[in-house]
């Protein structure tokens, strides 16, 4: 997972977000053609950036990860962690719901079920939200999404970015 997918958007005194593109997440078996499919996208963005973005062609055991440094962030500011994806016909399996989980360099976790992805409509764009935290000086964030049922083989997910934005609530 390297730091060059970062994009940061800010003002002279604080960061606003933190983009982590898909090609600087850990997806299991991301790299085997059998099980995902990258296609560029093209963001309506002020840069108009293309990305890579993955697509589940089928999977039991769908596992992606990723993480930044609190270095890139304001210290004392809070922050919120989502994945954004889209569903694509064909998708199934995504009856049982998945694990989001956000670790922090201070040992706090959370971690959540979620059944979003089962009452997702396709073709829309939708936020996951992982969990939030509280930004600290220095250290990692590490960040994921489990589906190990492996009783419901998955396909369908397109995987954005993850976000890292400030939480106002």
């Amino acid at each position: 997972m390297a730091a060059a997918g970062f994009k940061l958007k800010s003002s002279d005194t604080e960061v606003d977000d933190l983009f982590i593109y898909p090609r600087d997440l850990w997806i299991t078996w991301g790299s085997d053609e059998r099980y995902w499919r990258w296609h560029w996208l093209l963001l309506r963005s002020q840069d108009y950036k293309d990305i890579e973005v993955p697509q589940l062609l089928e999977v039991c055991w769908l596992e992606i990860k990723g993480k930044f440094s609190m270095s890139q962030l304001t210290p004392n500011a809070k922050y919120e962690v989502v994945f954004v994806v889209m569903l694509l016909e064909p998708s199934f399996g995504w009856e049982s719901p998945v694990t989001l989980s956000l670790d922090t360099p201070d040992d706090k976790s959370t971690s959540r079920k979620s059944d979003e992805l089962k009452k997702m409509p396709v073709n829309e764009w939708k936020e996951l939200l992982v969990g939030s935290f509280t930004a600290s000086a220095s250290g990692d964030v590490t960040f994921s999404m489990l589906g190990d049922d492996k009783t419901h083989w998955k396909k369908g997910l397109v995987v954005k970015y993850v976000e890292v934005r400030p939480a106002y609530n």
